[in-house]
């Protein structure tokens, strides 16, 4: 079934409002009620595909492609994105100094605290570098794809959206020992390319000017090959901090 725009909207209730006047001007009883049922049904496809421009096509394909139901599903990330990053701070938060503590004891807290952040560090690198691989796999959209199947790859690169800004959070909020924060940023910028490739993929799919369509899409492909990059390399100076 195809999809109405705001024009072809118009015409429909311009017509309505034509049968309006119509039955309102109609002589005599026969004609007042066939111009009534025909009022009747041209008012209630008027109202009926108007409703489907509001909420959106994809609420009739699947409800969990209508705007309400991403915009909901948006939402829940964010909050959830803030409970984890409240609770990495909480984690986080350094332990007061005991005094007296030898120094062999200070050594081996300080040994322990840098394998606490690469065993971190690394999962929140495999996640980026498997989100960088999704964003590198899809596809150009054709031009004449149908609205369904639009939506669709809206909905999944607005997922991969959030799945890279979640990742770029978890690496700003990691706490890391002072000995390894020049690395550490390497990190954050890394995952904050990778989180503006998701947005231009997530831009892309939404994006009506061929031109502006076409700069996002190889925007997002270029940010999600720099970032691989960088993340690769990132992996391979973390290992040598355990030697692996």
């Amino acid at each position: 079934m195809p999809s109405f725009d705001l024009i072809n909207l118009a015409i429909l209730w311009s017509i309505a409002f034509l049968a309006l006047i119509q039955t309102i001007n109609a002589t005599g009883a026969i004609k007042a009620a066939i111009s009534g049922i025909i009022t009747v049904i041209i008012l209630v496809m008027a109202v009926f595909f108007s409703y489907m421009k509001i909420e959106g096509y994809g609420t009739f394909v699947s409800r969990e492609l209508s705007p309400t139901a991403i915009i909901a599903a948006n939402i829940a990330a964010n909050e959830t994105m803030a409970k984890e990053r409240a609770q990495d701070s909480a984690k986080a938060e350094p332990k007061p100094a005991v005094i007296g503590m030898s120094s062999s004891a200070t050594d081996k807290d300080a040994i322990n605290s840098v394998e606490r952040y690469v065993s971190s560090a690394e999962k929140i690198a495999e996640e980026a570098l498997d989100f960088a691989a999704q964003i590198r796999s899809v596809d150009a959209l054709p031009n004449d794809i149908s609205e369904p199947n639009r939506e669709k790859a809206e909905s999944k690169a607005l997922a991969l959206r959030n799945a890279t800004a979640k990742v770029n959070s978890k690496a700003a909020s990691l706490f890391h020992p002072r000995s390894v924060s020049e690395l550490h940023q390497k990190l954050i910028r890394a995952t904050e390319n990778l989180r503006l490739a998701g947005y231009a993929l997530h831009a892309y799919t939404t994006l009506d000017d061929v031109e502006n369509r076409k700069a996002q899409f190889e925007q997002s492909k270029r940010q999600a090959v720099s970032a691989e990059k960088a993340i690769s390399a990132y992996k391979s100076e973390l290992g040598k901090l355990t030697g692996k």
